[in-house]
């Protein structure tokens, strides 16, 4: 998976599962929580490193938090983040077969495309 890959499918996991309360049959709970985990805690990294591309590019404005690259590094630091997202990582992915998802089960169109990339 690509770094990009990995960052949205994670985004796409937690904002679709969000609310815990649903019932899932114990292995898809099992391996989306699984996958749920190996995949967050990679976006995290990545975040940290798109975080040290702004630092290095960019200037802190204390009103929003957030940084403001300066006009002559912004096609440097866009490269620089291209070429993270670009990156190809190994992610050991728990699938589940189609048959796993029960035809009873309520889900949202949101967590079954969050769910596609864990279905065989």
């Amino acid at each position: 998976m690509t770094n990009l890959e990995i960052y949205n499918t994670a985004t796409e996991l937690m904002e679709a599962f969000k609310d815990n309360t649903q019932k899932l049959p114990v292995k898809v709970n099992f391996f989306l929580q699984k996958n749920k985990k190996t995949l967050v805690s990679l976006a995290q990294e990545i975040e940290e490193a798109r975080l040290d591309i702004a630092k290095k590019y960019g200037t802190l404005d204390i009103e929003s938090g957030s940084y403001a690259v300066d006009a002559e590094y912004i096609e440097v630091a866009q490269k620089d983040l291209v070429n993270l997202f670009n990156i190809d990582q190994q992610v050991d992915i728990k699938k589940i077969s189609y048959d796993d998802i029960d035809p009873d089960m309520e889900l949202t169109t949101a967590q079954m495309e969050a769910l596609m990339f864990m279905i065989e």
